[in-house]
């Protein structure tokens, strides 16, 4: 159904090293890189994922928020890990969270500049 998707940062280096280590447990990484661009993605699939920089202004949207499928629950841990550890803000701890689904494993986190992300292993879907 989507194409692509785009976020705001304020420092695209500093982004590119938080989306850099998040994007990593999930197998994609950064497949390329313009003046005032970098696109993330899966070689098979080619870049999806967008940076741009935001001057001023708001940079995230409320109520928005992107997830992303892991492929275990131990993946999520890992994304989760590396988001903590370069700043990101929890918002709900990586674990299993049956108040979601019975299923559910997953986190939710901000980025430095304040987008929603969601990482999680549902095996009901």
């Amino acid at each position: 159904m989507f194409d692509h998707l785009s976020v705001g940062v304020r420092d695209l280096a500093a982004g590119r090293r938080f989306y850099d280590a998040f994007f990593g447990p999930l197998g994609a990484g950064l497949l390329s890189e313009k003046p005032g661009e970098l696109g993330y993605g899966r070689p098979e699939v080619g870049s999806a994922f967008f940076l741009y920089p935001v001057a001023e202004g708001p940079v995230a949207g409320q109520g928005a928020h992107i997830a992303f499928t892991a492929n275990s629950r131990e993946t999520v841990d890992a994304v989760y890990a590396q988001a903590l550890a370069r700043g990101a803000t929890p918002l709900r701890a990586a674990g299993p969270h049956p108040d979601i689904a019975p299923d559910y494993y997953g986190a939710v986190l901000l980025d430095p500049d304040g987008n929603k992300l969601e990482v999680v292993h549902d095996t009901m879907h």
